[in-house]
C-alpha cells in the first residue's frame, strides 16, 4: 500500500454489483462463521475477463453468482471503485473492482455458473444496520456509507473511491 492507502500494483480488475431488494436490504454472498473460519460477506462480482467491459462483467458475474439476469441498462454506474488485497499464493494479491449499483424485488438468489469455489456460497441479504455483525472488512466501512446513500435515492455522479478493503496479512480472510 503506498501513503495514500491505496494499492501500488494492481493483479486484476473486477466489477462487483450492489443489489438492493424492495426492504432496503442488500445482497451479500459468502460464508457464515465456523470453527474453522470467521463469517466473510461479500458483494457479488468478481474478475473483468480480457475484452470485456466493467459493465459487461458485472452483468456477467451478477447472473453466473446469484442468478439475477439484468440486462446492462439495469445497471447504474460504476457508483464507485475499491480496491481489495489478500495474500495469495505467499504474495499480496490486488483487485481494483468497479461498484454498479441496481434495486430489484426480493428474490432467492443461486449460483448458476462460474467457478467450482462458487457453488459453496451462501447468501444473505442484509439490512444496513444488521452490516456490524460481522464477516465485513472493517468496522466503519465506507461501503456502508455508500449504500446509505443509494438506498435514500443519492447516487453519485462520478464513481466515489472508497478506502481499500481487505487486509493482505489476513490469511483466515483468503479462505
Amino acid at each position: 500500500m503506498s501513503a495514500t492507502n491505496e494499492p501500488t500494483r494492481i493483479d486484476r480488475y473486477g466489477a462487483r454489483c450492489i443489489v438492493i431488494d424492495e426492504q432496503d436490504a442488500v445482497l451479500f454472498i459468502g460464508r457464515s462463521a465456523t470453527a474453522e473460519r470467521p463469517a466473510r460477506w461479500f458483494l457479488p462480482g468478481g474478475g473483468i475477463d480480457p475484452g470485456e467491459s466493467p459493465l459487461d462483467a458485472a452483468v456477467r458475474e451478477l447472473f453466473e453468482e446469484t442468478g439475477l439476469r439484468v440486462g446492462e441498462g439495469d445497471l447504474v454506474g460504476p457508483v464507485a471503485r475499491r480496491a481489495f488485497s489478500r495474500p495469495k499464493e505467499g504474495a499480496v494479491f490486488t483487485q481494483d473492482n468497479y461498484l454498479f449499483y441496481t434495486r430489484v424485488q426480493r428474490y432467492s438468489p443461486h449460483v448458476s455458473g462460474g467457478d467450482a469455489y462458487e457453488q459453496d456460497l451462501e447468501f444473505r441479504w442484509f439490512g444496513v444496520d444488521d452490516l456490524g455483525d460481522g464477516g465485513f472488512d472493517i468496522p466503519g466501512d465506507p461501503l456502508v456509507g455508500l449504500l446509505k446513500r443509494l438506498i435514500g435515492g443519492d447516487v453519485p455522479a462520478e464513481p466515489l473511491r472508497l478506502e481499500p478493503a481487505g487486509d493482505p496479512r489476513d490469511e483466515a480472510a483468503a479462505r
